[in-house]
């Protein structure tokens, strides 16, 4: 048997809680406010195209909310823990490990006989379609060998990313070039501010930092 780490994240999740009761709004363009309405918190993918980022301040884009008509909704964090309940309990009749990362993600360990990226790809698949399916959210699923690269993979599922919801990074040529094309910041574990400092010392993608040598992660890391 070989084992795998699975990223299972659900797409938009707050938003796709509310699309859940406005079927209406499938392709409509949806954003979550913070608890009191202050800040954007969760959006759709075609919220997202517009330019609004995540955290922005409603006051600065109200104008443009109104519009494109984006459909708003003030956070129902009972209705969002009630969906994320309904995932886990899901995603548990595909692993006996389940590690709950939030609201909205979870890793599971897979233990696969067929050490295939086909195999792989059709068991992320299906986890897709079973959550969607019997809890009507769309889920992005990654696999690979740990848990940084099961988010990575997981990253370029995304839809905004041209993903199709499933990715599998266990070829050493997929993992190079999703470490090429994913941002240093955008790596688990890496914040802002450690990710402007690596971008001033020339690291700026993923994979600059796999090259760099154990003397100067541990001179700049210190």
């Amino acid at each position: 048997m070989t084992e795998y780490i699975s990223l299972i994240d659900c797409d938009n999740f707050f938003v796709s809680c509310e699309r859940l009761f406005r079927p209406d709004l499938a392709h409509h363009p949806v954003a979550v406010l913070s608890s009191n309405d202050g800040c954007i918190v969760s959006r759709s993918l075609e919220v997202k195209k517009l330019g609004i980022k995540m955290g922005e301040p409603y006051f600065k884009i109200k104008v443009l909310c109104e519009q494109h008509k984006v459909a708003l909704f003030s956070s129902n964090f009972e209705l969002y823990r009630d969906i994320s309940n309904r995932v886990m309990s899901v995603l548990r009749r595909f692993s006996d490990v389940v590690e709950v990362y939030s609201i909205d993600e979870a890793f599971l360990a897979l233990s696969v006989s067929e050490d295939i990226e086909a195999f792989l790809l059709r068991k992320a698949n299906d986890i897709r379609a079973t959550v969607l399916q019997e809890v009507g959210v769309p889920v992005s699923v990654g696999i690979a060998k740990t848990k940084t690269l099961a988010k990575v993979a997981a990253h370029f599922a995304k839809p905004q990313y041209m993903g199709n919801g499933s990715n599998v990074l266990i070829k050493n040529s997929n993992i190079q070039k999703a470490l090429q094309d994913i941002a240093v910041g955008d790596v688990w574990g890496i914040g802002r501010a450690y990710a402007q400092k690596l971008a001033r010392k020339g690291v700026v993608f993923a994979l600059d930092l796999c090259n760099k040598d154990d003397v100067w992660i541990q001179r700049e890391t210190n």
